[in-house]
């Protein structure tokens, strides 16, 4: 019984991905533009938000912003499910992190002046895949549409 549950763990962690500690941002910055899309397509102002938003949150720097973004973005065109963005942001972010990410939603969706009810019912079912109470949802709104 010993040697077969080594040799399972061993083929799971032969398979397990290796440590990007791009991940998170990535994933973020894909949910970002995913919003960013929804409504006309990404106009230069909420490509501003996304790009401050991954700076301001992951510090990283131009050039690396840079890449990222165009690696989160083909594979925002790509994807087909949300839930492999936003689960390892629930997991991997505490709740206070998660709120504020559901504020940078927000922000992207009125960076263009107008909130289309197809971007605001794109944040609320991410806020959810989040775990970001309503509550913590309303307030984020309100935050973003006041800043």
């Amino acid at each position: 019984m010993t040697n077969f549950l080594e040799n399972l763990k061993q083929i799971v962690n032969r398979h397990e991905p290796e440590s990007d500690e791009r991940a998170l941002p990535r994933a973020a910055a894909v949910l970002l533009l995913e919003l960013a899309a929804t409504d006309a397509g990404i106009d230069a102002d909420e490509r501003s938000v996304v790009e401050r938003a991954v700076k301001e949150r992951f510090g990283l720097a131009p050039a690396e912003m840079e890449e990222l973004l165009e690696e989160a973005g083909r594979q925002q065109r790509s994807a087909h499910s949300l839930h492999e963005y936003t689960h390892p942001l629930r997991t991997g972010l505490d709740s206070s992190t998660r709120g504020e990410l559901v504020e940078w939603l927000w922000r992207v969706a009125y960076a263009d002046g107008r909130l289309d009810r197809h971007e605001e019912h794109l944040i609320r079912r991410l806020a959810d895949l989040l775990g970001v109470p309503h509550k913590e949802f309303i307030r984020r709104k309100h935050l973003a549409a006041s800043g």
